[in-house]
């Protein structure tokens, strides 16, 4: 993601404008900075070993626990802002969704061929249950459509989405190679976001969107495009034959691609916490926030190599 708000990371006054501002050089704020970097090191650490250990019911549990999370605090924002939602029935079946990717990649990858459909049904079953809720307790809700659209959006745009990371590390084809496609997925999504941070924090002057987040430049989304190409391009010449998914044309691609949709996910995240009027989704993580502040790029760039994987295997195109 583009730079981070200088409030938040103590770097000097915003700039006004799109224009430069010579006189305020932004700086890296070393304490949120050592805070942050602790906090990737661990995680990376954790996400390789399970990912690496074989252990795949753990690795989609943890999947399943980054994704409920960021739902529940997608459903705390809406709280704060003072809609009502149905969190129980919503995390509920945000759990279906991971369930049925366990189910059929996991338990039975016989029947992986399922997985989709077993998505679907949940979908309906969602919206359906939301639904009926109203029909039978109307009367406890002053905005009863809003109570239904946001419990469903918070189940869409978190678990979800989220749960292509689940399709990635389990597709059915060669499950050695999802392994690498995983950490792939993440070192491009997330290492874009160190580049757009140290970038912009010492060279950002220009804003982007102000009117969502003040603190991201054009400076940082440009260190964010650069890191990524040149984490995808080192990534996949590394890994070579054992990701036969991914050529150099596609490292090209998808260097681009990502991080450009990385941006977006993010974008899309500052939208939620300026309607709600928070700095954060939570504070579980030291100098990141909180699950959904974590997971926010990712849960746009899974689906996007998704279906680019999906789409170069149909049509055999790079």
């Amino acid at each position: 993601m583009p730079s981070e708000s200088p409030t938040s990371s103590g770097t000097s006054a915003p700039v006004s404008g799109g224009t430069a501002n010579p006189a305020s050089r932004p700086a890296i704020n070393l304490r949120t900075f050592l805070k942050r970097l602790v906090s990737w090191v661990a995680l990376w650490v954790l996400a390789l070993f399970f990912v690496f250990s074989g252990w795949n019911t753990g690795t989609l549990v943890l999947i399943a626990f980054f994704g409920l999370a960021g739902q529940w605090e997608f459903y705390l924002a809406q709280e704060e802002k003072g809609h009502k939602v149905f969190k129980q029935s919503g995390l509920f079946c945000g759990i279906l969704v991971f369930f049925n990717s366990w189910y059929f990649l996991v338990h039975r990858p016989d029947l992986a061929a399922y997985v989709h459909s077993g998505q679907e049904l949940i979908l309906v079953f969602a919206v359906m249950g939301a639904f009926i809720r109203l029909v039978i307790r109307q009367e406890a809700h002053r905005a009863p459509i809003t109570t239904a659209a946001l419990t469903l959006l918070g189940l869409m745009y978190v678990p979800f989405l989220f749960n292509f990371v689940a399709l990635i590390a389990f597709m059915p084809t060669n499950p050695e190679q999802n392994r690498f496609l995983l950490i792939y997925l993440l070192a491009v999504t997330k290492f874009s976001d160190v580049g757009a941070y140290v970038i912009g924090s010492v060279l950002g002057r220009h804003k982007m969107i102000p009117r969502i987040s003040p603190g991201k430049t054009w400076e940082g989304f440009a260190g964010a495009m650069l890191t990524s190409l040149a984490i995808s391009v080192a990534l996949t010449k590394a890994m070579g034959e054992r990701v036969e998914a991914l050529t150099f044309t596609s490292s090209i691609v998808l260097g681009l691609l990502l991080p450009l949709i990385s941006v977006v996910g993010d974008l899309a995240e500052s939208v939620v916490k300026r309607d709600a009027s928070i700095k954060d989704s939570g504070r579980s993580i030291p100098g990141i926030g909180g699950a959904l502040d974590l997971i926010d790029s990712i849960l746009f760039t899974a689906p996007v190599l998704y279906f680019y994987l999906q789409f170069t295997a149909m049509t055999g195109q790079p």
